[in-house]
């Protein structure tokens, strides 16, 4: 029977959902990790906030009526990078459907003229890496998502120079900061993190050392150096999430990490398709980049 493949829409969110933590918990059991997608209603409203997004869009395969699979394209203009995810496929369904759904959102950011894709990946679904390779993906930074308490009030760190971003001359010293790391800003995200009122920015002497959009999985940070990270990172009043990620050859930040309690809670992996521009500058990544 032909398979059918088309936009996500409202009141696919639930079944979507569903098939998203089905495939989540196969995987996350058979190799001894927790849940990326904790629970039903956890996944229920990811599709539904994702849906809810005007940058993204999602597409499902479906064959006789019944949903196998789907996946998801995002946008954060003015930044030139394309995302992909969450894609999940219901454990009970035979192979392909990953391929095909891939194939779909990396056609549809072509067409919008994106030629740099990126997603990050749980190396514990070997066959999504395979997938993910096969459909011209390359591995570039390893990555492990931290787990702990936030460390304000508990270090030693100064921090009489990180303050919330407030003022569009703030988000002005950031952008020239994330260009210095990335090549391009990330302005949207960014802007998304000062209405939530955990966006912060370290200045010293007049200069921006460092600045975060959110400490946790869906936010992301720049600094000047390692301590800067520290300090943004011991600055959070709250951890996002289920934790954050860190670039695996960090091993300065996660030394630290781990003598503050912090412990690993997965590995991941971000990969790309087109130009890459190493971020020399240290850094914690999103879940989308």
């Amino acid at each position: 029977m032909s398979l059918k493949i088309r936009p996500v829409e409202e009141n696919d969110a639930e079944t979507c959902g569903k098939i998203g933590y089905e495939a989540h918990k196969s995987i996350s059991s058979s190799h001894g990790y927790p849940s990326e997608q904790p629970s039903k209603e956890y996944a229920i409203g990811l599709i539904k906030t994702i849906l809810s997004n005007p940058n993204s869009l999602g597409v499902l395969a479906e064959r006789r009526g019944k949903i196998l699979g789907s996946i998801f394209l995002h946008k954060f203009p003015p930044s030139p990078v394309a995302v992909i995810g969450p894609l999940t496929v219901h454990p009970s369904t035979e192979g392909g459907i990953g391929r095909v759904l891939m194939d779909a959102v990396i056609v549809q950011a072509h067409k919008q003229n994106y030629n740099q894709i990126r997603l990050v990946q749980s190396p514990s679904h070997i066959r999504s890496f395979v997938l993910y390779t096969k459909t011209g993906f390359t591995l570039q930074e390893p990555l492990f998502l931290m787990q702990g308490q936030p460390l304000k009030g508990k270090n030693n760190i100064q921090t009489t120079n990180v303050h919330l971003i407030e003022n569009e001359h703030d988000i002005s010293l950031c952008n020239e900061l994330c260009m210095s790391a990335y090549g391009f800003t990330r302005e949207t995200e960014l802007r998304h993190a000062i209405n939530q009122g955990v966006a912060t920015i370290l200045e010293h002497e007049g200069i921006t050392k460092g600045y975060a959009a959110g400490i946790g999985m869906f936010g992301h940070a720049v600094a000047q150096s390692n301590e800067d990270l520290k300090t943004l990172i011991t600055n959070a009043h709250e951890i996002m999430g289920p934790g954050f990620f860190v670039p695996a050859r960090n091993q300065e930040i996660l030394v630290w990490l781990f003598e503050n309690g912090f412990r690993i809670g997965w590995p991941a992996n971000l990969m790309t398709i087109g130009p890459y521009q190493e971020t020399l500058m240290p850094f914690l990544p999103s879940l989308a980049y």
